[in-house]
């Protein structure tokens, strides 16, 4: 009994921590300067005078401080962030309660929900834990795969 207590007690405490952490965005501010990572680049090869455009996503789930899915979000963000690191993709959570935040704009209508941004845009939305986790729980690596599958 003592054990599932120290356990609960642990998993707050961490919770509290990760929603002020660098993991997590806060203000409004802090939004829009992580959406601008999804923009585009370009690179033109000086031999061939080739242009390339590397094509850049950005993941921002949204999520409610208070719930349960911050402290699920402990054991369930690594694993993300493992598939997103694989290819060069930045997963950020941010809180629901973001001062001047409008749910409107960014296709929100239920928490938790993940955004996925392509070139400052909107590119998909992808709204309640379980469809959330079935992209957590995803066997291969490739998380545009599995994104682009939901």
């Amino acid at each position: 009994m003592w054990f599932k207590e120290l356990k609960e007690k642990f998993l707050e405490s961490t919770a509290q921590k990760l929603s002020s952490s660098n993991f997590t965005l806060s203000s409004i501010d802090d939004l829009k300067w992580f959406i601008e990572k999804s923009a585009n680049t370009s690179f033109k090869n000086s031999k061939t005078g080739e242009e390339k455009t590397f094509i850049k996503r950005c993941i921002v789930i949204f999520g409610e401080e208070k719930t349960d899915f911050f402290k699920k979000a402990l054991y369930r963000l690594p694993i993300l962030w493992t598939k997103s690191f694989s290819q060069n993709i930045q997963i950020k959570l941010a809180k629901s309660n973001i001062k001047d935040l409008k749910p409107e704009e960014y296709k929100i209508k239920t928490f938790p929900s993940m955004i996925v941004f392509e070139n400052k845009k909107i590119h998909k939305v992808i709204e309640w834990e379980e469809n959330i986790l079935k992209i957590v729980k995803e066997t291969h690596l490739d998380i545009n795969k599995s994104i682009d599958e939901m």
